[in-house]
């Protein structure tokens, strides 16, 4: 019963949060530190919400009634919290109603998220043979899919590495003569796959990669779009769980089986005839975006006792990484023909879930004082800008309640019904100003320096004799000592890497001044081109 309610409230999320406040502070060049609130409303309210009336969730009073309820009021459930992005996190802490709580393993998330999908076939009216055997396994595989491993394999094929003895790996996928897929296959599944069950199960997943792609970015890290790389995970589950040995025969009719279930789903999401086939239309748009979400994401389950009488509030507490890498998607590259700034790494990218509760609130701000937030942007999962409206019939895509941007904060406030459920923020980061002419004073005095020294070295008069060329020692000494100072910048103590990442290259041009600047007087000095008196 708890893993029904579960996901039924997976399914309804906005009917149960009043509100969900995320705040994100930009604190260094690796980590953002997270804090999101979600204000619960009480859920026996919510169960006795009248069905023509918003916020109403089918069935949830029944299965609510079948919990048994404690003295102090509260029932254990087993409650979906947040959904977290498969990247590195650190120091998560998740609380219920004050109190920390028992968070579920993965791989059972995985499964919840697996009875979700079905959960939302069956509402679009979508049959697939064997959904509960062998499509559940697959799912619940692809949604758990640990992906250090096939991460490793591509990149040694597909990057080169600093160490020249690793080069041989891209030149022979280069040639053909080596597939990372492949390779992965054959070191994690317990049997020998045929070339040409290889190239069939290729042929499936590429079908299903095209359906992917209609929701989300490209992510050759992404299970939901290549299900091929979780094929050994599923090989290992199954027989941890006693189901047996899998074999190319059980491969190929899961593969065909997920195929088969995106398919319908695609077709039916266009059927808008009726109110039934509408809402039918609306569960299988809902199972494809959420089918190609929970790829690269992954939901955190709780099992927690709540007060069902009272509000109450969850807390999620996290440090997640952070990503600059401009050309991480084509797609999101900015409009301009050279982004000069995002080819520079200064521009980081932020993960938002947007649409779980009736309203949702984001804050995201810088705590280095020497940083700023030069301009916010946001857009959806396939890297189109929020602020650009798409008519599409009555509702315009890209209302929002309130933003407010400033070079210290980012707010985005929004309870538009049919907003978009996951969006991303790109932040484009800049040195304080002051900090920002600092430097770029610093890197015109050395210049100059630079162009002094040779010039008086080339030009100039050490004395009032016309036949004595060069510059006097008092000369070089009135160039270098100033520039001294000036190279006290680079030693200067950083207030935080996320500083030092966006001052590196103007740090580096100064670097590489000075050492001209060095270069040049001793260049001189050595060939007698600076006269000192005796």
């Amino acid at each position: 019963m708890q893993e029904e309610i579960a996901v039924t409230l997976l399914h309804h999320l906005q009917a149960w949060r009043m509100r969900a406040i995320e705040r994100i502070e930009l604190s260094s060049a690796l980590w953002s530190v997270r804090e999101r609130e979600i204000h619960v409303k009480p859920l026996t309210r919510v169960a006795a919400v009248q069905s023509d009336l918003p916020g109403h969730i089918p069935g949830f009073y029944d299965q609510l009634s079948h919990l048994p309820r404690e003295n102090d009021g509260k029932v254990e459930l087993l409650l979906p919290i947040a959904e977290l992005p498969k990247v590195p996190l650190l120091d998560l802490h998740i609380t219920v109603d004050q109190e920390p709580v028992y968070r579920i393993p993965l791989d059972e998330g995985a499964r919840l998220e697996a009875a979700y999908i079905k959960y939302l076939a069956i509402k679009a009216g979508i049959t697939v043979a064997d959904f509960e055997a062998d499509l559940e396994e697959l799912l619940a595989a692809i949604f758990f899919l640990p992906t250090s491993q096939y991460g490793y394999i591509w990149k040694k094929y597909n990057q080169l590495s600093m160490d020249p003895r690793q080069w041989r790996h891209p030149m022979m996928k280069l040639l053909r003569r080596r597939d990372p897929l492949q390779i992965f296959l054959d070191a994690f599944l317990k049997f020998d796959i045929k070339e040409h069950i290889l190239n069939e199960w290729r042929e499936v997943s590429s079908k299903i990669r095209g359906y992917v792609l209609q929701e989300t970015m490209e992510d050759y890290r992404n299970g939901a779009e290549n299900p091929l790389i979780a094929l050994p995970q599923m090989s290992r589950e199954m027989e941890r769980l006693g189901r047996g040995v899998l074999d190319e025969t059980q491969c190929t009719r899961r593969l065909e089986a997920l195929y088969s279930l995106l398919r319908d789903a695609h077709a039916q999401k266009s059927h808008t005839e009726t109110e039934e086939a509408r809402l039918s239309a609306k569960a299988a748009s809902t199972l494809l975006s959420t089918y190609a979400a929970f790829g690269n994401r992954w939901t955190a389950f709780a099992r927690c006792r709540i007060p069902v009488d009272r509000p109450f509030i969850i807390t999620v507490k996290e440090k997640r990484s952070i990503y600059f890498q401009h050309a991480w998607h084509k797609r999101f590259k900015s409009s301009r023909f050279f982004p000069t700034a995002e080819h520079l790494g200064k521009t980081a990218w932020k993960s938002v879930t947007f649409a779980d509760a009736e309203t949702n609130h984001i804050s995201i701000q810088t705590t280095d004082t020497s940083v700023r937030l030069h301009d916010c942007q946001a857009l959806d999962e396939l890297g189109i800008p929020l602020e650009k409206p798409i008519q599409r019939g009555e509702k315009i895509d890209g209302e929002l309640d309130e933003e407010s941007k400033t070079s210290e904060r980012y707010l985005r406030h929004d309870s538009t019904p049919g907003r978009r459920k996951r969006i991303w923020i790109k932040c484009d980061l800049r040195l304080n100003r002051t900090v920002s002419l600092f430097l770029y004073l610093a890197m015109t005095v050395t210049a100059f320096g630079i162009s002094l020294l040779i010039w008086r070295a080339v030009e100039g008069k050490a004395s009032d004799s016309d036949s004595l060329h060069g510059l006097t020692a008092k000369d070089a000494a009135v160039v270098l000592i100033p520039v001294a100072f000036v190279a006290s910048l680079l030693i200067a103590k950083e207030s935080s890497t996320l500083t030092m990442r966006l001052r590196k290259l103007r740090q580096s041009v100064l670097l590489i001044e000075l050492f001209i600047l060095l270069g040049t007087a001793l260049f001189l000095y050595v060939f007698h081109e600076i006269y000192a008196k005796p």
